[in-house]
């Protein structure tokens, strides 16, 4: 039987870089908005996850589920019970509502509809009812107002995002944003509680990340003023969204300049870019492992992440 079910839940021009971060979690392709699995995963990490059911019981057999209940004398309170709409099986409201009538009635305790402290949930998907505790707090999007922003940074969900591209279920990794800018990767990293630091050649800019860490509670000197190409530091990977040019020019010879730099820092890298450059991460030494393309309007983002060859120990 399986122990959970994770539902995601994405827009179309973030699908690309969902399916990326689900095939770096699960080590397999991305099939259904709702994933059956043995695989325990911190749901609040992904933005994409809109909840986890930790699957108590599972049956073609409704009847059989409300026997597991019963057999149980399950004990709450303040729970509710709530059916899981999904986009697979069609249950009409009539039969949901009589069916979660039905599992919360052999559950001892009591109901708190508005403000449960437990959330039993069943749904159908295909032929098989699910009956679990369902999940679904989060609490990654208070760090959506940061007291300093640019409108070309990155935001928090493409942040939180390269984060789990880049670490997938390692969160022990060492890890360096050479470019951080504002610092909004080296924030979702520190709220995973993630070991890394940030740099920025730009004196303001990392002032003002480093004022964005402190009103999060976070160490303000995790952020410093410093150009990426003096760091003497090794890491396990390097995040790097790689400047482009937007308020000052930055030409493609300034650019391959910090690819280079990275080879130092990291034998894996994440990479952030306007344009794709697996040709010149190709020529440099690097394997690309995966690849997302976000677009926004005429706006593009390339998702790489790749190693070393030569400093590969997958």
């Amino acid at each position: 039987m399986y122990k959970y079910l994770y539902i995601y839940n994405y827009s179309p021009h973030e699908q690309d870089l969902c399916e990326m971060e689900f095939r770096q979690i699960f080590h397999q392709p991305m099939l259904s908005k709702y994933f059956l699995t043995n695989q325990y995963f911190d749901y609040t990490r992904s933005v994409f996850v809109k909840g986890r059911l930790d699957i108590l019981q599972s049956d073609h057999d409704f009847d059989k589920i409300i026997n597991f209940i019963e057999k149980r004398e399950l004990y709450y309170l303040e729970f509710k019970v709530i059916y899981l709409k999904n986009e697979i099986t069609h249950v009409h409201y009539q039969d949901s509502l009589e069916k979660c009538q039905r599992v919360a009635l052999p559950i001892a305790g009591s109901v708190n509809m508005q403000k449960p402290k437990t959330i039993f949930a069943i749904t159908k998907i295909e032929e098989t009812w699910y009956f679990g505790i369902y999940h679904d707090e989060t609490s990654w999007s208070l760090r959506y107002n940061k007291p300093h922003s640019y409108s070309h940074s990155l935001n928090i969900r493409d942040a939180r995002t390269i984060v789990n591209i880049a670490v997938g279920n390692d969160l022990a990794q060492k890890v360096v944003d050479p470019c951080c800018g504002i610092g909004t990767v080296v924030l979702e990293a520190l709220s995973m509680g993630i070991d890394i630091e940030g740099y920025d050649i730009n004196r303001d800019v990392s002032y003002q990340a480093r004022l964005n860490l402190e009103h999060f509670g976070y160490d303000p000197l995790l952020i410093q003023k410093r150009d990426m190409l003096t760091l003497e530091k090794s890491y396990d990977i390097t995040i790097m969204d790689i400047p482009y040019g937007v308020y000052s020019p930055f030409t493609y010879d300034q650019q391959l300049s910090l690819l280079r730099g990275t080879l130092r820092l990291a034998p894996q890298l994440l990479l952030v870019s306007h344009i794709s450059m697996n040709q010149e991460l190709q020529g440099m030494g690097y394997v690309v492992q995966d690849q997302a393309m976000v677009q926004k309007g005429n706006f593009q983002r390339y998702i790489t992440l790749c190693f070393q060859k030569d400093k590969n120990s997958l």
